[in-house]
């Protein structure tokens, strides 16, 4: 009798310890801003160096898109950087905001868009005429800042971004 009560106390004791170390399980990945959180908290446990689970994500965007999509620094800054001025035009303060900190060369990216930028005659596709690429380079870039931005900011913000920029390429 003392022993079917001891494996009925153990066998209870186990349900409740894998209960509780699951019930407070949740995806940080669908809390907005843990990201960054979580990115700092590895860049300082590892000290100063950062943090690369992802290709992507250690890399400079510009570096990323001239390596996929096989264009010059000058295309691929001045191509993100007009795609970053149609969705600052169209996205909330506080959402390009966030975006601009999950893109840690945004200002300089912004500076490299065309003089005319989105307000140009041809609207996107003139804008890639300027920078010599193609219009359909358009939505080349396009998925691939996307993803980008998923890698560094999240979901969330990538289909912010996403949202912003449809519509606007032309």
């Amino acid at each position: 009798m003392k022993t079917i009560k001891l494996l009925s106390l153990c066998f209870s004791l186990g349900i409740t310890l894998f209960l509780a170390s699951h019930a407070y399980a949740i995806d940080l990945g669908d809390v907005p801003g843990s990201s960054e959180v979580l990115q700092r908290g590895k860049q300082h446990l590892q000290g100063e160096g950062a943090v690369t689970p992802d290709p992507m994500e250690g890399s400079r965007l510009t570096e990323v898109l001239m390596q996929q999509l096989g264009v010059t620094q000058q295309q691929a800054e001045g191509g993100a950087g007009a795609l970053f001025q149609l969705a600052k035009s169209r996205m909330s303060a506080r959402n390009f905001s966030a975006l601009s900190n999950s893109v840690p060369d945004m200002q300089n990216l912004l500076a490299a868009a065309p003089a005319n930028g989105t307000l140009g005659s041809g609207g996107m596709a003139g804008t890639f005429r300027q920078l010599d690429l193609s219009p359909d380079m358009v939505q080349k870039f396009i998925p691939t800042i996307v993803q980008y931005v998923k890698n560094t900011g999240g979901s969330a913000l990538a289909t912010s971004l996403s949202s912003a920029l449809m519509g606007g390429m032309m």
